[in-house]
């Protein structure tokens, strides 16, 4: 979190805080509703559904200070950089499962798209990603200093973040290049 002063950094990890609250509130109404319980699903949208904004605002504002640098066709990998390997590919991952499941939910569960169940169904997997999203964007804002400043080379060059090619040497970078800190199963 390179030039951020104490309250900035301190409120990037409050509404890492909220959104994390989120995802999980959001997880356990979608998991009830994926079990026919539409009760939580009912009672929780208006806060769930404000939440989203809550969290996603900021998130834009971290974002666009993350990848201000970056080409828009790195827009994601910009953002993402500080996230483990695994966080991001749960986040694509998810992000298929909504997409998918936007048609498909209604399907396998019969009803028809108007049914409450099939509602609570698709909308709670629409707005599990919403906060999804703010939590890795929101992470990755807190260890994105510590990734940027450890890339090197094998030659021990200090490169750009999203670099494929050092620019001293033109060895190839390793995509493990990551803080000594973690482990490479994090950064992979």
């Amino acid at each position: 979190m390179e030039g951020k002063t104490k309250i900035e950094r301190a409120l990037i990890y409050l509404f890492l805080a909220l959104a994390i609250a989120g995802s999980v509130a959001t997880l356990v109404v979608h998991v009830s509703a994926l079990l026919g319980n539409t009760i939580p699903f009912d009672r929780s949208l208006k806060f769930l559904g404000f939440g989203v904004f809550v969290v996603f605002v900021p998130m834009i504002f971290v974002m666009n200070s993350l990848t201000r640098e970056f080409k828009q066709k790195d827009l994601w990998r910009a953002a993402l950089r500080g996230c483990p390997q695994w966080m991001r590919c749960a986040l694509w991952i998810i992000f298929g499962y909504v997409w998918v499941g936007a048609f498909a939910l209604h399907l396998l569960y019969g009803g028809g798209m108007d049914s409450p169940a099939n509602t609570a169904r698709s909308m709670s997997a629409g707005l599990l990603i919403f906060y999804l999203i703010p939590v890795a964007v929101l992470y990755s804002a807190t260890q994105v200093k510590r990734f940027d400043e450890t890339r090197k080379c094998p030659n021990g060059h200090t490169v750009q973040p999203l670099a494929k090619y050092c620019p001293e040497c033109e060895s190839l970078i390793n995509r493990t290049s990551i803080p000594p800190t973690t482990s490479s199963a994090d950064h992979v």
